[in-house]
């Protein structure tokens, strides 16, 4: 049996960033302390800021892009490949007196092998510069129940080739969804109850996007996060990693 560690690590980076459809590339940095994984989309609308549980050795004092995830996803989704006694490691080379990580190598326990470049680090630190952010004070915090993504899920089915927006507002320690607007079709959606903190602005996400998020807590744990300032965080930790996405409002 092989490095299953680097295999499980690189399924659970691509779960939150390749499956969301909406990233390009990622950036992992690594230190003996932490694996830090970064990335945003094109339109700047949803920041990622994550690390592994446990740093991950392959990538200590390195940095690599990850792009052509699709490429690794068919990769890591092959049956010989992911197979318990198929080998897969990172392979290093030697750069300026530096042995610096350069692919993934696949191989079967038939032989069939498979090799994934990784993005130089001067290339993706062009591409994506650091995000920084030295974190922020959240007015409402919530867990997310599965009825409440049933039933966003539903209305979004319903109305979101139209209305594309929500809109988050507390009424009497209660949360609600507002999804379109005042002379248009609509709909009010009780999202938590309990709600300590007010949110009154009229700050507006794409109900899409964050369901794709949120629905990548099954079997973890999520918290969702509002503040006057008008920005979304939700924070996903799903036992391998964290993952803190950043939403700052459309309006």
């Amino acid at each position: 049996m092989a490095d299953n560690y680097i295999k499980d690590t690189l399924k659970d980076v691509l779960r939150h960033t390749h499956n969301l459809g909406i990233f390009e590339m990622v950036k992992v940095k690594g230190s003996v302390e932490s694996t830090d994984i970064e990335t945003v989309d094109a339109e700047k609308t949803v920041i990622l800021k994550g690390n592994t549980i446990n740093p991950v050795p392959d990538f200590v004092d390195a940095t690599v892009g990850l792009s052509r995830m699709g490429v690794l996803d068919g990769y890591l989704k092959f049956p010989g490949f992911d197979d318990e006694n198929a080998t897969v490691k990172v392979v290093t080379q030697n750069r300026n007196d530096e042995d610096v990580p350069v692919e993934v190598e696949f191989v079967s326990p038939e032989g069939t092998d498979a090799h994934y470049r990784f993005m130089l680090a001067d290339v993706v630190n062009q591409q994506l510069k650091d995000i920084k952010f030295k974190g922020a004070e959240f007015d409402v915090n919530i867990l997310p129940t599965a009825k409440m993504l049933k039933d966003l899920s539903y209305f979004n089915s319903v109305i979101g080739a139209f209305e594309t927006n929500f809109s988050p507002k507390t009424e009497d320690n209660k949360l609600y969804f507002y999804i379109g607007d005042e002379g248009s079709d609509r709909t009010k959606v009780l999202v938590a109850e309990g709600v300590d903190g007010e949110i009154k602005h009229d700050f507006r996400w794409n109900l899409d996007i964050v369901l794709k998020i949120l629905r990548l807590g099954d079997n973890s744990n999520v918290v969702m996060s509002f503040n006057a300032q008008g920005l979304c965080q939700i924070v996903v930790d799903s036992g391998l990693g964290v993952y803190t996405y950043l939403l700052p409002a459309r309006s």
